[in-house]
């Protein structure tokens, strides 16, 4: 179950990120960001809670 996940997460460090909210960013029209995003903290997993950050 999942194997696309276990693959790319867990073995590559690929990260998908596919539920971001980007309203407020499209709102602003930042079309300019840097886009910072901390690591997951447990090793092999292939869900974890993040908190990514654009910062104009």
């Amino acid at each position: 179950m999942f194997e696309v996940h276990q693959h790319l997460i867990a073995k590559e460090g690929v990260y998908i990120l596919e539920n971001m909210v980007t309203e407020e960013l499209a709102r602003d029209e930042a079309d300019e960001f840097m886009f910072v995003l901390g690591h997951a903290k447990i090793k092999g997993a292939v869900q974890m809670i993040i908190n990514p950050v654009a910062i104009r």
